[in-house]
């Protein structure tokens, strides 16, 4: 099982995956997406090398900086989505046996919050609703965090959108047909900084 090495290597929609989602499965070389399949050893270490590869080459922190945040705000949001549901099933159970304990448990543990079994429910309860309400006050930081950095730089959600930013660079380029599944994030990187020099050369000839 071999992972991509660079951003020579990643192509930039499973790049753009992975930086919304943090499934580093998408790192695995010829992985379709639909196979059950685990997330081998050093795959963190892999996507934060090239990770970092990508914003040396963007040669722009900002753009960096806010996908950091966009990732961190939809897994904060998620995090925040399951375990909500999960204390609301465990509140709504009378009883529990050891296998489905240990299954809440275990999926609690997952989005790091942690259950004491040994515990007073009510307490648990109370003391996990509490992280929960900070977790929703952080999440509210990092959404006035982004919405500020995209006002202060100009950004609009189409940053976000991988499709709609091929077709604009399709037009500005007059390439055709920019496939996001096998241009590389380094191509990709290389035709985004020539529309800018493209745009920027119109924009001086307008100005004439």
């Amino acid at each position: 099982m071999h992972l991509y090495k660079d951003c020579s290597d990643l192509s930039i929609k499973k790049f753009d995956i992975i930086y919304k989602t943090n499934d580093f499965r998408y790192l695995i070389v010829g992985w379709d997406g639909y196979e059950e399949i685990e997330v081998p050893k050093g795959a963190n270490e892999r996507w934060q090398d090239i990770r970092n590869e990508w914003i040396d080459l963007l040669d722009n922190n900002v753009i960096g900086y806010y996908y950091q945040l966009v990732l961190e705000s939809v897994y904060l949001q998620t995090r925040y989505n399951v375990v909500k549901q999960l204390l609301n099933m465990i509140w709504m159970r009378d009883e529990f046996d050891e296998e489905a304990e240990k299954i809440y448990v275990g999926a609690l543990a997952e989005w790091k919050y942690k259950w004491n079994p040994k515990q007073n429910k009510t307490k648990e309860m109370e003391r996990l609703l509490k992280q929960l309400k900070r977790s929703e006050n952080k999440i509210e930081l990092k959404l006035d965090e982004l919405e500020k950095l995209k006002k202060e730089n100009d950004i609009t959600d189409d940053v976000s959108s991988l499709e709609k930013q091929a077709v604009a660079l399709e037009q500005i380029t007059g390439k055709n047909n920019i496939d996001t599944e096998t241009t590389s994030v380094r191509k990709w990187v290389e035709i985004t900084k020539l529309s800018e020099s493209i745009n920027e050369q119109r924009r001086k000839a307008n100005g004439k």
